[in-house]
């Protein structure tokens, strides 16, 4: 009874034929892969980071008991839109950048293949924002985009099958969207942007500078003036 109850978001998932399908394609490569890491298919965390200028996907993973997360993968975005910073406006064709979980799976959206929603926008993202914004953005296999993070079709099937089971486990699914790795020389890219734009990347850069030395995460959280704010 405890194992069904575990399996019910899985089963509910595989009464879409496409999920099933892409489960069985590819969740037997990706647990030998795990194992090989010391990672148990089992019982593991998953922790995905966008960087908009690299046009790269890395996801870090980590057996559930553990403290530290091993790289596992690093995608290539197959497309992007707008430019570096956040998003303001709901049609700006901005990637947003921030802090974010994945809550809704939608396989079955006619234009996204195998969608994955993220919480945009946050409490952030609404005090930066110059309009009310209503946009969804979502990760998916569909090389198009206004603003959503988008991946080649078979990068993506193995990124919803490791999203699939980590869900499936009650995990939490962090997002976490960069305008750059915060290098040196990206640096001298980034100030020559509005001070706005400098300003915000100044409160995330704390949470990238922490994963980079821990491979942990910190807690995230806003304060009253709309910026993030972090606790070890």
């Amino acid at each position: 009874m405890a194992q069904q109850k575990k399996n019910v978001f899985k089963q509910v998932q595989f009464n879409y034929p496409l999920v099933k399908l892409v489960h069985d394609k590819y969740w037997i490569i990706l647990s030998d892969s795990m194992r090989l890491k010391k990672i148990s298919p089992d019982s593991f965390n998953i922790y995905i980071r966008v960087f908009k200028y690299e046009k790269t996907m890395e996801i870090w993973l980590k057996n559930t008991g553990d403290v530290k997360y091993q790289l596992f993968k690093t995608f290539y975005l197959c497309a992007t839109s707008g430019d570096l910073g956040p998003k303001k406006y709901s049609k700006d064709g901005q990637i947003p950048e921030g802090f974010y979980e994945i809550t809704n799976f939608n396989p079955k959206d006619k234009y996204k293949y195998l969608a994955l929603k993220i919480n945009f926008p946050n409490a952030v993202d609404r005090n930066i924002a110059e309009e009310a914004i209503s946009t969804s953005i979502f990760i998916h296999g569909t090389c198009e985009t206004t603003g959503d993070i988008v991946l080649d079709k078979e990068d993506m099937e193995q990124l919803y099958a490791l999203c699939l089971e980590a869900k499936n486990r009650k995990e939490v699914l962090y997002v976490d969207i960069y305008p750059c790795h915060f290098s040196k020389e990206n640096n001298e890219i980034l100030i020559t942007y509005p001070k706005k734009n400098i300003r915000f990347w100044d409160n995330i850069k704390d949470a990238y500078l922490y994963f980079e030395q821990y491979h942990w995460l910190p807690r995230i959280n806003s304060n009253n003036k709309g910026q993030y704010i972090y606790e070890e």
